[in-house]
């Protein structure tokens, strides 16, 4: 692969990214102490694939007079103008002809609403398949394939091939994303330098160079800040991000056979949820975003929100806010990415579906974007350019969300986490075997719903 090198710091976009805390020095984040992010001289490093054959392509030459004009409709629930940076939208037009106009839709019940609406013969061109009701699988009930629509060429080296490979069903593609996607996802640790260098404690990511890094070693850590005083507090930490980083699921998903299964036997995550019980009882996850903005907290481990100058942290002293990669339970070995399955797709029976093709290759090309005046730092945007140029082999992607809706329940917590983070490490097996058939009948309803797709497919499609 060759390395473009991309001027700038900073998306003037709130990505659609999981949220983050730190923990604060005294002085604010837009304070004259604040390192500039306003040089042309500061250059992040982003990916570019390997152009070679490709210099001269241009995949909007090509647009045929029926999508210039047209405007797609895209399903969701945010404000892309003032949440993502939606002057990039408002720019489409003039970059390559279509116009744009958001469709917009509750989070809650995303697909479902968008069913009701293709009922009603009221159907959007793009959909967003991301978290909670609105991830994979559920969003494959309204996804046509794109390997079908003209505008989509699945060759295209700005295309994540990793990915695209992943989301083929039976020969037919449904989702697409891009190498260097700008809404990359995927969570990692953030850290209070200042109470770490304060201290004279070895900091995370000394740890890491040093190849001690694990999360043995973040709870020695978050015990030592503990320990200042009483009103110091050590981690925020999810389960889903703990158990992600080790490779693990209370559901797991096979990409090669597209089924996912019952993971709740894996002894990777019994073990990683008993050091979740453990360090819990041990009074060590006490941490919240406010005590952490606040310099009193050790860890804050959440997505790359965190990374941008608008972020959580956007009320602190920049200069005190760390970020590592997640660990894993094997010193000087880096955890997976734990991340969201994070993509977009044409709806099926989209009225401007080829329209909807061009306009995805466009919204998910960097270059595309006003990269100024995002990241904090330098190496705040290097670090988030790292997460998304990771390949899916790097990542985990965790899906225990969708499929309990699909099993019926509520929604993750109530379903499978709140039992599990009430559980004590001894008994956490006997929690785990007490979830299984509610976990059975989460995984036989995704599994339903993936070969219903297929056989519909096929008849509409052809093999």
């Amino acid at each position: 692969m060759t390395f473009k090198r991309i001027l700038c710091l900073v998306f003037a976009l709130c990505l659609m990214v999981s949220v983050m805390s730190a923990c604060g020095g005294k002085k604010k984040g837009n304070t004259s102490s604040t390192p500039s992010t306003s040089s042309k001289s500061d250059e992040i490093v982003a990916i570019d694939p390997d152009m070679t054959g490709w210099e001269d392509f241009d995949p909007y030459a090509t647009i045929p007079e029926s999508s210039k004009g047209v405007t797609v409709r895209y399903a969701t629930w945010l404000n892309q103008w003032e949440d993502i940076g939606g002057y990039t939208l408002s720019n489409v037009k003039n970059d390559i002809g279509i116009d744009v106009e958001l469709f917009m839709v509750p989070q809650g019940g995303y697909v479902n609403n968008i069913l009701t609406k293709i009922a009603s013969k009221d159907i959007p061109d793009v959909f967003i398949s991301n978290e909670g009701e609105g991830a994979f699988p559920i969003t494959l009930q309204i996804a046509a394939p794109v390997n079908k629509v003209s505008s989509v060429n699945l060759k295209d080296p700005r295309f994540d091939q990793i990915f695209l490979q992943d989301a083929t069903i039976e020969g037919n593609t449904y989702y697409l994303n891009t190498v260097g996607t700008p809404v990359g996802n995927g969570n990692m640790v953030f850290y209070n330098k200042r109470l770490f260098e304060e201290q004279g404690f070895t900091t995370p990511e000394e740890h890491f160079n040093n190849g001690t890094w694990s999360w043995d070693t973040l709870l020695k850590c978050a015990k030592d800040i503990k320990a200042l005083g009483d009103d110091y507090s050590g981690i925020h930490l999810e389960l889903d991000i703990l158990a992600g980083s080790v490779g693990t699921s209370i559901t797991k998903y096979n990409f090669s056979t597209h089924t996912f299964s019952n993971n709740t036997q894996d002894p990777t995550l019994l073990k990683a949820y008993q050091w979740y019980a453990d360090a819990k009882e041990q009074g060590y996850l006490d941490g919240n975003l406010g005590a952490f903005t606040s310099g009193k907290c050790a860890f804050y481990i959440r997505g790359p929100y965190g990374l941008q100058t608008k972020g959580y942290f956007m009320d602190m002293d920049f200069e005190d806010v760390g970020f590592v990669w997640l660990p894993s339970f094997n010193e000087g070995e880096k955890g997976l990415i734990s991340s969201i399955y994070g993509a977009h797709g044409i709806v099926d029976g989209a009225p401007n579906a080829d329209a909807a093709g061009y306009f995805i290759r466009y919204w998910l090309d960097y270059k595309n974007w006003d990269l100024e005046n995002t990241f904090f730092s330098v190496a705040a945007g290097q670090f988030y350019y790292k997460i998304t140029e990771a390949t899916p082999r790097e990542k985990y992607f965790n899906f225990d969300w969708s499929t309990a809706v699909l099993g019926g329940q509520t929604n993750v917590n109530t379903a499978y986490y709140n039992a599990i983070s009430k559980s004590s490490s001894a008994a956490m097996k006997t929690t785990l075997d007490s979830l299984s058939n509610i976990v059975d009948a989460s995984v036989e309803k995704a599994n339903e719903l993936i070969n219903d797709k297929i056989a519909a497919d096929r008849v509409k499609y052809g093999a």
